[in-house]
């Protein structure tokens, strides 16, 4: 391989993992959704409730977003970024 050719390579690596790097500081909590207690939600679905964000840990319907295991919550997590 050339010398150039190697730096190409180098550049285009560079830029990469830095595109990477930037996409993965992203929020992990960008909840855009209001809470809906008739829909049937799946593992890592985020809403919005009560001013906060949640997380569904696993699937359910009709549990109401607060504190993990109070109130029959055994779904849904604060999502904390």
């Amino acid at each position: 391989m050339s010398v150039k050719f190697k730096r190409n390579i180098i550049v285009l690596f560079t830029i990469f993992i830095s595109i990477t790097t930037m996409n993965s500081c992203k929020k992990k909590c960008n909840c855009s959704e209001n809470y809906d207690a008739t829909r049937l939600y799946d593992k890592g679905d985020l809403v919005l409730y009560d001013g906060k964000c949640w997380k569904a840990s696993s699937r359910g319907r009709g549990i109401t977003p607060g504190p993990w295991l109070q109130d029959g919550n055994d779904i849904w997590k604060e999502c904390i970024e």
